[in-house]
This record gives structure tokens, sequence and C-alpha cells, in this order.
């Protein structure tokens, strides 16, 4: 009896004991999440937590992240292997190939679940009435690496679900996707979610930005490479034009490219996709350097690509009677303060994540675990429990009903 209610017994005073030692947002810079904003969880949501959890945690690790939590996982399993074999050793090797088989079999369907569940999703909540919610770096299946099934009601389901009010459509050198979005904009900004036109392109061939305020008017503007080209913009105002990551050419950020094109104005600080979120772990410091000296506002980006159902983060601005505007208005006034240099006017909040990087990486699975059980919420936990002695007993049973189990 010891032995088989020791384990639930464990997880149950851990989960108990971590209770609020982890927030489950945090402010751009790793502190406390600005006042007037909170972590919204629907009841599908927290239904089946355990999975939510586990699947938003996978979604935001880096690639050498995600590679050491594998390997992580795979030395837990050889001690636990080792543990239970004692002086055993008749078919231990099948035994162990069987068990990484598993592993390597779990890992794969989490991975793909992560991508590929529908799911319920995480949304931020904000109580200023004024406050706008937005995301400056989205796709749609006009992009050439994006699921070709994405389409521009997706991306607006997907940052609906995600607590979004604004969405710029970004794709590669295309206004196809955007187009599609803005024309069924609500009427007022405030009635559901809206999708602005933006393009993703390039300054010194490997460095991406993404140019707001074009439009598929300006198709022209733009090179085949996604080189802004000299010439007014069909809004008869120059583009709002971010530095996107991954970005291996930061030293190209020059005064010189502030000033004449592509006119940068703002940086993304994080950047959803696997390598953006690895170089943020990095290069954090560089990147507020960077933008501190040439005053570029840092935003945050999605970079969503039809894959996955979680949020990493969220831009929080300040615009009076917004939701009584039409949508272009809104994106005007979005992009005015950008464009005014005004570092301030932007608030990124970002989901909990383990920030660790090189040396450190050997450490993200116990990371990854304080910052899911820290930050569950009071029901969530009760969810776990639940499901923990949930298992339990189905596990009880099953062994009453095999043979063997009751000679053992």
């Amino acid at each position: 009896m010891i032995r088989r209610l020791g384990v639930p017994f464990v997880l149950s005073a851990v989960l108990l004991a971590l209770a609020g030692r982890s927030s489950p947002i945090t402010g751009s810079r790793g502190g406390a999440a600005p006042p007037g904003v909170s972590l919204e969880l629907p009841w599908a949501y927290v239904a089946v937590s355990p999975i939510s959890r586990t699947l938003d945690a996978l979604t935001l690790l880096s690639g050498p992240q995600s590679i050491a939590v594998f390997i992580s996982a795979t030395l837990i399993l050889v001690l636990w292997m080792l543990l239970r074999s004692g002086p055993r050793r008749v078919r231990t090797s099948m035994r162990w190939l069987r068990a990484l088989g598993v592993l390597v079999i779990i890992t794969g369907i989490l991975e793909a679940a992560a991508a590929f569940a529908p799911r319920p999703m995480a949304r931020l909540r904000v109580s200023d009435p004024e406050a706008v919610r937005v995301d400056f770096h989205s796709h749609t299946g006009a992009s050439h690496d994006v699921r070709r099934s994405f389409t521009a009601e997706d991306n607006r389901e997907w940052h609906r679900a995600g607590g979004f009010d604004v969405a710029f459509v970004s794709d590669h050198v295309r206004f196809t996707g955007a187009a599609a979005g803005r024309a069924h904009n609500p009427a007022r900004a405030g009635d559901g979610t809206s999708l602005l036109p933006a393009v993703e392109g390039r300054y010194h061939r490997i460095m991406s930005t993404i140019m707001l305020g074009l439009d598929e008017r300006d198709t022209a503007l733009l090179n085949k490479r996604g080189n802004l080209m000299p010439g007014e913009p069909s809004a008869g105002r120059g583009p709002t034009t971010i530095v996107a990551l991954p970005n291996r050419n930061l030293d190209s950020v020059t005064l010189q490219s502030l000033d004449s094109l592509p006119h940068f104005v703002a940086l993304e600080l994080v950047d959803a996709a696997p390598r953006g979120l690895g170089q943020l772990d990095r290069e954090e410091a560089r990147l507020l350097r960077i933008a501190s000296s040439l005053r570029l506002t840092l935003v945050a980006g999605s970079n969503n690509h039809g894959y996955g159902r979680t949020v990493a983060a969220w831009n929080v601005m300040t615009i009076p009677g917004w939701r009584g505007m039409n949508p272009d208005s809104v994106g005007r006034l979005i992009e005015a303060p950008l464009r005014a240099r005004k570092p301030d006017a932007v608030t990124i909040v970002m989901r909990s994540r383990p920030r660790t990087h090189g040396a450190a990486l050997a450490a993200t699975l116990p990371v990854l675990g304080w910052k899911i059980v820290g930050s569950l919420t009071w029901r969530e936990r009760f969810v776990w429990l639940v499901w923990i002695w949930g298992a339990t007993l189905v596990s009880g049973v099953l062994r009453r009903r095999d043979p063997a189990e009751s000679y053992r």
C-alpha cells in the first residue's frame, strides 16, 4: 500500500507546497506583470489543465530547450530502469529499448499535439477599457512557410481565442492574406478582433523586417526579396518598420537605418518562434541595449504560422476611445507612438517560461516543472489532484483484474 500510494501522496504534497510560487505571466524583463492584467483560463482549459499546461509549456520552449528536456527525460528513464533492474540482467537490454521507444513515441505525440491539436487557449484579460491588446507579427497561408490551410479567418480566430483586439497580418512580400482579413473586420474595433495589413520583408538580405502601414496597393514598393524601395505609400505616410527576430545581423540596425530606408522605429524583443525565443534567452541584454541607444520601441510578435494554441506575449497599449473607432483608425493610432519614438508606448506581457541557455540548459526540465506547478490557479490544483488520484484509482482496479499482479 505504501509503495503504490507513495507517488500520488508525494505529487499531491508538491502540488500544494508550490502553490503561488510562480506567476503565469510576467513583465517583459521577467519582473511582475503590470497592474490591471491577468491570465484568463476558459473552463475547458481548466478541466484538462494537466494537458493544457504541458502543451503550452512545450510550445514556449526554444529549440535548445526542447532538446535539453528530451535528454533530461531520457536520463531520468535510464536511472529509473537501473534502480528497477537491480542485480538482474536477464532481458534488460530489450526492456531498455522498449522503454526508450515508448519515450520517443510519447515525445512525438506531445509535440504533434502542441502543434496541431485543437484546444482551448489561455488569454490575457485587461481591466482598463482603454487598453488594446496588439500582435505586430502574424501570418496566413499566403506565406510560403505557413500551413496552407491557415486562412485569414483562422488567424482571426487564433487571436480572438488568445485575447487580442488587433493583429497585423505580415505575410512574406504578399498582401492577399491581410486584404482578406481586413475585408471582414468589424465596423467598430471594440466589436471583435481586427486584422490590419502589414508585410514581412528584408533588409541587408538576411534581416527580417515587419512593415506596418503598407497594403496591397503598395506592392510596387517592394522588390522580389522584400526590400523596401523609395516611394510614397498609398496611406500617405511612411511605413512603420520593426526589426524582427530571429536576427543574425543586429549590427545593421544603425542610426542610418533609422533616418533612411527602411526607417526602423521598433525592435522585437519577443518572437514566439523557437529560434526567436532562443535569441531572447541568449541576447536579451543586447536587444535592450540596442533599443535604448537608438530609442526603438520594444514589441512582441506571435510570428504565428498556423501551428500551436499558445500565446507567448501580448503588447498592451492605451488608446482612449478605440472601441468606438473603425479598425483602420485604431491601426494609425497604434503606429503613431512608434513613429514618434516613444519607447514606453507599449507594455509587453509575457507567459512565464524557462529562460535557460548555455550551461543552464541542463536545468530546463526542473525549471519548467517549477514554472508549471508554481503558477497553477487553485481551480487547476483541484483538477490536478482529481487527475492524480483518479489515475491511482484506475491503476489499482486494473491491477486487481490482472491475475499475474495478484501473485506479486
